[in-house]
């Protein structure tokens, strides 16, 4: 009977079973938790190990891999003169467009047409769609001066929300002046605000735009 109570109620002092269970098994633990960092170190290491095994390639093999750098160069300046060529040969296509062919345009492909067009005439111009345009698409600089155009592939004739879309975005972007190109036409309303605006707006529409670079320069000289 003694014994068995000194089971269930162990001497002041002394260790419960139980405590004693997980004291033994906490090195366990505690060495698992060491594995799994370890593990993770080891799982992030491989980036390392390439960039040692490419110095280690050079150090021992410098003739080989001056070799592979200059090949590396070669297919590189190879694919940028492809992009070259193949950015020249679109634009050549794009010049050639008549009236009926820039109907058929997407509103994206007609920006594309519109920058070519500038840049065809030695001006630079920039296409800013992807970054935001804030009411003009393209930017061009015109014998110094920046000017903001909003482009517009339109099947009816454009009004005056072109035109203010064309103010915002070229005071937004520090533009001296404004301009609206369209393969359609403009409404009065939108004739009547480019006049009067604060700020000088070029509307070049379906009877001007094969000189839309003449326009520019006369524009940006006025």
């Amino acid at each position: 009977m003694g014994h068995a109570l000194s089971t269930l109620h162990p001497a002041r002092g002394a260790m419960p079973p139980w405590a004693v269970a997980l004291a033994l098994g906490a090195p366990n633990v505690c060495n698992a938790g060491v594995a799994r960092r370890r593990s993770k170190k080891i799982m992030a290491s491989p980036a390392a190990i390439a960039v040692l095994a490419v110095i280690w390639f050079f150090v021992t093999y410098p003739i080989a891999g001056v070799a592979l750098l200059v090949l590396a160069a070669a297919a590189g300046g190879a694919w940028y003169s492809g992009q070259q060529r193949e950015a020249r040969a679109r634009q050549a296509r794009q010049l050639g467009y008549g009236l009926d062919d820039l109907d058929q345009l997407s509103g994206t492909d007609f920006e594309a047409w519109v920058t070519a067009v500038i840049e065809s005439g030695g001006m630079a111009a920039e296409n800013i769609r992807d970054r935001g345009d804030f009411g003009v698409d393209v930017i061009a600089e015109v014998d110094g001066v920046r000017v903001g155009i909003q482009v517009k592939r339109s099947a009816s004739s454009v009004g005056n929300s072109a035109v203010q879309e064309a103010l915002a975005g070229s005071g937004y972007h520090n533009c001296a002046l404004a301009a609206v190109v369209t393969q359609s036409r403009f409404t009065s309303p939108a004739r009547a605000q480019a006049e009067r605006a604060r700020v000088p707006v070029l509307l070049v529409g379906r009877e001007e735009i094969h000189d839309l670079n003449a326009k520019l320069r006369a524009f940006a000289r006025s």
